[in-house]
């Protein structure tokens, strides 16, 4: 998270995120993302004690916005308010950030109209879409956010270049050929002696890039240095198939802490993404 705060500080803000975990977890990571993005003191932000970072903190700042579900499901004309003040200057702010918590309980037409606003953002806004169910949400969506994951360790400093290039190819090899060994695989992302949640979290950075290309999204790329193997990889694997190996990697996230044997986690996750790949 530190990682993530400093780009915010530096001014590298998207204009979309998905906060991947459990509701009142990332909900704390969304009020900082706001806090950090709007303090008064930039050589203190988050600072907590500015006018921004307090009437953030006490849920009562007018630039900072949030939408729950109303009944079972958050709806279209709750996203429609959301999009009609998208588009309008922060009041107090530098900049206007939404929330939406647990935004896979979105209706179907309520993501679309969301998606328009995803794929023409204002300049001085920011949407955070809470979740801790990817699956739910659609493609196109998925694919226009950064996604960041805090249902697990915290993030981890980034793979190198090597490593990076060695596990893409992994990926492009097994889009290619289904029948590939998953265990020797295994063996070799075990060899490469790194933390399981730093792997994890460039896979899953992978699969949003590779999801971005198949659903012609405009957003940045995470991994562009690798974006000759991305396109190479999403003219084999199709949106769905890319939103399911989303979910695959998330899950093992989730799971790495519970297990010690690292061949294991990365068999079970070849094992699985050879299913939905």
């Amino acid at each position: 998270m530190e990682k993530f705060l400093e780009t915010l500080k530096a001014g590298f803000v998207s204009h979309a995120y998905i906060f991947l975990g459990p509701d009142e977890r990332v909900e704390k990571q969304a009020k900082l993302l706001a806090r950090t993005v709007n303090c008064e003191n930039v050589e203190l932000s988050p600072c907590g004690f500015c006018d921004n970072c307090r009437k953030i903190l006490n849920g009562i700042h007018p630039d900072v916005m949030e939408i729950s579900a109303e009944g079972a499901s958050i709806k279209i004309d709750q996203v429609r308010n959301l999009i009609q003040s998208f588009a309008e200057k922060p009041l107090e702010a530098s900049r206007k950030v939404y929330i939406i918590h647990e935004a896979h309980k979105m209706t179907p037409e309520a993501q679309n109209a969301l998606l328009k606003t995803l794929e023409e953002p204002a300049s001085q806004s920011t949407a955070v879409l809470l979740t801790d169910n990817l699956k739910l949400l659609l493609s196109t969506v998925i694919s226009r956010c950064q996604v960041l994951d805090f249902s697990s360790a915290s993030r981890m400093n980034p793979l190198c270049v090597e490593t990076r290039q060695k596990i893409a190819g992994m990926v492009l090899e097994m889009a290619k050929n289904p029948e590939i060994d998953p265990g020797s695989m295994a063996r070799q992302i075990a060899e490469f002696g790194e933390e399981p949640e730093q792997v994890l979290d460039f896979l899953s950075s992978l699969y949003r890039d590779i999801l971005a290309v198949k659903t012609k999204s405009r957003v940045s790329a995470i991994n562009a240095d690798l974006s000759d193997v991305i396109y190479r990889c999403a003219t084999h694997i199709t949106e769905k198939s890319a939103v399911k190996a989303l979910g695959s990697v998330f899950y093992q996230a989730r799971a790495v802490k519970s297990r010690g044997n690292q061949n294991l986690i990365w068999y079970n996750l070849l094992i699985e993404l050879q299913e939905v790949v």
